[in-house]
């Protein structure tokens, strides 16, 4: 995310597409309404919804582009929308009060969930009162009644919305077993690993563990017990590390380690260490389960393949030399 004096935003291509489609939508359907506005020589109307129409093709625009400016819609864009819609609530009264329904929903396809709410509240604020002082006490209550409703189906709908969308991002950026992260978010953890060391010279190291004869658990116990095993080292490497450390499991027993500002000394005594540990956890009721680790320290102009590549060189030659080793 990047941000600058207008509070730009780097959007999602969904909030992107549902932008430009609200700009269509404009067009198409308010255009009309401004040339008729003119046409019966209601100029500040007509200025009005040919104004919204710009400003919503300039908003379109600018997200196509990659620019999303969620403040400069939230006081730029969304009290031009709510003095319009007074002003066609003054002059046309119930008319006005129809184009209010739209607007609400426009804002939470076009603003932050935090914004949405802003712009509502202001668009209620001016509508309700107006709503009593030019409509009859009957059509006040219901346009009251009914404003309210749209208003919060709209905040039900966003947060549901929203809500969904998190457990999603969760679903594909961890592995479901062990609450770690997955091979999504590996690789540019590497990379940004590699730019923190050609920036600051700070030392990275990371550790690959597998778990040895993993497959004769499964064989033997079943894949139950296995899920267990997996589980239980999730667990301790969860525990282990450090908060800016990250972990992965890169599938099946395999997992990664990423050890920010650790240099080759420290990478192997906290691979002894893990390895101790789990020679000694109560993982299985009637056996021991071991691991090999292979541990790689990043070198000068070593990208990101290459260093985890020599990771993983490491962990072969521990599995080679006898399994229940770390080797550097």
């Amino acid at each position: 995310m990047a941000s600058n004096s207008k509070t730009l935003i780097q959007e999602s291509p969904i909030r992107v597409k549902i932008i430009v489609g609200v700009a269509l939508v404009v067009f198409v359907l308010v255009m009309p309404f401004s040339i008729y506005n003119f046409f019966l020589q209601r100029y500040i109307l007509g200025i009005g919804t040919l104004l919204i129409v710009f400003l919503m093709a300039i908003n379109a625009w600018n997200c196509w582009h990659g620019r999303y400016y969620p403040l400069l819609i939230l006081v730029g864009l969304a009290p031009i929308i709510i003095l319009f819609l007074g002003l066609a609530f003054y002059q046309q009264g119930v008319i006005g009060l129809l184009w209010c329904y739209p607007s609400v929903i426009s804002f939470y396809f076009m603003l932050p969930e935090r914004y949405a709410w802003t712009a509502n509240i202001v668009l209620l604020i001016m509508a309700l009162p107006m709503s009593w002082l030019f409509l009859d006490a009957e059509l006040a209550s219901r346009a009251t009644a009914t404003l309210i409703c749209v208003s919060a189906f709209a905040v039900i709908f966003v947060r549901v919305i929203s809500i969904q969308q998190h457990e999603l991002h969760d679903l594909a950026m961890t592995d479901s077993l062990t609450g770690l992260a997955n091979r999504v978010q590996l690789h540019g953890s590497l990379e940004h690993a590699v730019q923190q060391y050609e920036r600051h010279l700070a030392p990275m190291t990371l550790i690959e563990l597998d778990l040895d004869n993993f497959k004769t658990i499964n064989d033997t116990l079943g894949h139950d017990a296995g899920d267990d095993v997996l589980r239980g080292i999730g667990k301790l490497l969860q525990k282990r590390i450090r908060r800016s450390d990250k972990v992965f499991r890169l599938g099946g027993e395999e997992f990664l380690i990423l050890l920010y500002e650790t240099d080759s000394a420290q990478g192997l005594q906290l691979a002894e260490e893990l390895r101790q540990t789990i020679e000694v956890m109560p993982l299985l009721p009637d056996r021991s389960v071991t691991a090999s680790l292979g541990i790689a320290t990043l070198q000068p102009n070593e990208n990101w393949r290459d260093w985890m590549k020599r990771s993983d060189d490491n962990l072969y030659r521990a599995k080679k030399g006898g399994r229940n080793r770390a080797v550097a």
